[in-house]
């Protein structure tokens, strides 16, 4: 039995035996207190009894390990009987039967370090009801994690087989061949190997456990993560819709407000400079925003004008204007434009394939409301990567729509031509006429770089080659991951029809069929209602423009593309009433 016990450090030790005598009923002067050591092997064995002189100290003035004193007690009796010598040697005694395989501790000895093991060998057998020619052999227990065990030689002195106090012997009789463990030895390896195996199966089932517990938060991260995606998704549709239903209402800033955006339009906020204006990052009223100074007061009036009249969710929004400094401020965008997206600029992420997907439907809906406006169209007429935004979502946003006219005036040569010329429509060069099919030749050119990563210049002739020779996939921009190669083609070949030098062979957007009740999936992709509850009703879970498997299969209303829709069918309304009463 082994007891600890809590004393004042200041107890006299003579006072501690005391305690002792009344707990196990050992009279005092039948007690040793023996202090343990640690040895080299990590274990924890008697060192020595106390001297008389320790004996009088109180208990705090002992060696202590981890600020706890470790003491053996020792039962003499009767005291005399056990009258140690200074340098005698404490050892413990433990006899193994190799037919029982039962290893069991038997008693202590007190030997000299100078006698050999086989002068204990008849005391050995004594204990052990042993015969009294019965041939022994003898093991030291050094340690058991891993085990290892010393067969002692019986005919060298204890001290020179390096025999301390508190050391076990463990002893038996010479085994059968027929036992299952016949040395000692085998048997520790045996008891050892079983907790080792025990030890392995705990660590295996807490394993197990951890990455049960692992897998369960991350389930439960997931679905928070989808929970808060689809409460994010569905305030972005209502602020698409507040914003439309808001979309005449344009602030005035004064000139003071911009210049305090952009610490005096340092050059350290510019992000931008085209033919169109320079462009500057600010914060108003604790809001990033995005402050243009167009190049003229046409320019500057135009594009008021047009935003005041392309309101879409796919449209860049306008925030208010300052009328002294003519400048115009937007909503922010943080991913910059479709140009630095494809080219990684400043090292930014990968844009991955189905991310791309999604660019090209918004700019193919946003160009079909465009082109929609009555009486007549709007046509962008410079669509390239770099006037569409890319905002924190990666939602694509034109800007820059219905201006290109200002710098296209027959025998001149717009600004900044060679960056214009690969997704100029062809029949523009010799008619000078912008119509809403040379915005789908753009689209087209826009279609194959997303595809392929590649630059715009004979872009088309490249595609083109590569479907014929059937390697299409050797094109495919590997920056942008897995992309389905069925879809891929798809596009390749959309993207074909639209560059088709004469403008009659281009598919016309305005013959799509138009929603009439627009919902976000959870791949973030707008589906007729009736198409995407058919899809998720026949048992699919996959996204049908990424296959991509759905986290899940809620809906959210697209409320600013359907007050779009409502509109646009509205206007159409009047029209064909306005012509039946003409006619």
């Amino acid at each position: 039995m082994v007891q600890a016990f809590q004393v004042a450090l200041d107890t006299p030790v003579c006072r501690f035996k005391e305690e002792l005598a009344e707990e196990f009923g050992t009279p005092v002067q039948s007690q040793r207190l023996w202090l343990w050591a640690r040895r080299v092997n990590n274990t924890y064995r008697p060192l020595r009894p106390l001297s008389p002189k320790e004996e009088k100290q109180a208990v705090g003035g002992l060696k202590f390990w981890k600020n706890e004193v470790h003491l053996l007690l020792e039962v003499i009796d009767p005291p005399s009987r056990h009258l140690m010598r200074k340098d005698d040697l404490f050892v413990f005694l433990k006899l193994y039967d190799p037919a029982q395989t039962q290893l069991r501790f038997i008693g202590t000895l007190f030997v000299k370090p100078s006698s050999r093991p086989s002068d204990i060998l008849p005391q050995l057998r004594t204990l052990a009801d042993f015969h009294e020619h019965e041939e022994i052999e003898l093991y030291e227990e050094v340690k058991f994690a891993p085990v290892m065990c010393v067969k002692v030689d019986i005919d060298s002195t204890f001290s020179s087989a390096d025999i301390e106090n508190g050391d076990i012997i463990c002893y038996q009789k010479i085994p059968n061949s027929e036992d299952a463990y016949p040395y000692v030895r085998l048997f520790f390896q045996h008891v050892h190997d079983q907790k080792d195996a025990q030890m392995k199966i705990q660590a295996l089932e807490e394993e197990i456990a951890k990455l049960k517990l692992q897998d369960r938060r991350e389930t439960e991260a997931k679905e928070e993560y989808d929970q808060l995606k689809l409460e994010r998704d569905t305030a972005v549709r209502h602020v698409d819709e507040l914003r439309y239903q808001n979309r005449h209402i344009i602030l005035d800033f004064s000139l003071e407000d911009l210049q305090q955006a952009t610490e005096h339009f340092s050059d350290v906020w510019k992000v931008g400079d085209t033919e169109y204006g320079c462009v500057y990052k600010g914060i108003i009223h604790k809001t990033v925003v995005s402050i243009k100074l167009p190049r003229s007061q046409s320019l500057f009036h135009r594009e008021v004008s047009l935003l005041r009249e392309g309101i879409h969710p796919n449209v860049i929004t306008i925030v208010g204007i300052c009328s002294e400094a003519s400048a115009l401020v937007y909503e922010w965008s943080p991913n910059g434009n479709l140009e630095d997206c494809i080219l990684r600029t400043d090292d930014s992420p990968p844009l991955l394939w189905y991310k791309r997907a999604q660019i090209i439907a918004e700019v193919c809906c946003t160009l079909l409301f465009l082109h929609s406006n009555k009486p007549s169209a709007l046509v962008h007429g410079d669509l390239r990567p770099c006037n569409i935004l890319i905002d924190a979502n990666y939602r694509s946003k034109l800007c820059h729509f219905g201006m290109s006219d200002l710098f296209l005036e027959p025998g001149t040569c717009p600004p900044n031509m060679s960056a214009r010329l690969p997704y100029m429509d062809p029949e523009f060069l010799t008619t000078w006429e912008l119509t809403p099919l040379s915005d789908v030749y753009s689209l087209g050119v826009i279609i194959l770089r997303l595809l392929t990563g590649m630059p715009p210049l004979s872009i088309a002739k490249k595609v083109a080659a590569a479907l014929n020779r059937d390697s299409l996939h050797l094109l495919i921009d590997k920056s942008a991951g897995h992309w389905p190669y069925t879809q891929a083609k798809q596009l390749a070949l959309l993207g074909l029809r639209c560059v088709k030098m004469s403008r009659e062979k281009r598919p016309d957007l305005s013959t799509k069929e138009i929603m009439n009740d627009p919902q976000v999936a959870a791949d973030g992709f707008t589906y007729e209602a009736e198409a995407i509850r058919r899809w998720l009703d026949e048992g699919n879970n996959r996204s049908p423009m990424t296959n991509m498997a759905l986290p899940n299969r809620d809906l959210v209303p697209n409320r600013a593309l359907r007050s779009l829709i409502q509109e646009y069918l509205q206007q159409q309304q009047q029209q064909q009433q306005q012509g039946q009463l003409d006619s």
